[in-house]
């Protein structure tokens, strides 16, 4: 039988790598580019991030373990960020694709894109850190 409780460990890993390397490659092509790409890459990443978020926050809420004490204080705030930072995902995405095909004043849509980005890529990691903090200073999982 499968252990379902290295899902979500397994999972969470992506959302934050992807919502990381697409802000900075997002921030290098604000910035240092001058010309429109086609399929800017953090643009990409933003959306895979996004896609992967949601899959780690759905095998969070299925396969974990319950908790007592300080580390079930720990786990909700983990799991409110993670909400958050799913949603947060969720819209800067849905703004990244309206601001796609819409034609006026791109660079105005591109720096609240970014900001956005920002406040996504702040929330994964505030969870993930939480995430760390379940794991190494309870010993969760292991």
């Amino acid at each position: 039988m499968i252990d379902t409780s290295h899902f979500h460990p397994m999972l969470v890993h992506f959302p934050i790598a992807l919502s990381m390397v697409g802000l900075l490659l997002e921030f290098i092509r604000l910035f240092f580019y001058k010309t429109e790409s086609k399929l800017p890459c953090g643009e990409l990443l933003l959306y895979l991030a996004t896609v992967s978020a949601v899959f780690a926050l759905l095998a969070g809420f299925l396969f974990t373990a319950t908790l007592s004490g300080k580390p079930l204080e720990v786990r909700n705030l983990h799991m409110l960020l993670g909400v958050l930072a799913t949603i947060a995902l969720l819209l800067t995405s849905i703004f990244y694709l309206i601001a796609r095909f819409k034609k006026e004043n791109k660079k105005v849509f591109r720096m609240v894109g970014l900001l956005l980005y920002i406040l996504s890529a702040a929330l994964i990691g505030a969870t993930g850190f939480l995430g760390g903090e379940l794991v190494y200073t309870y010993l969760i999982g292991l």
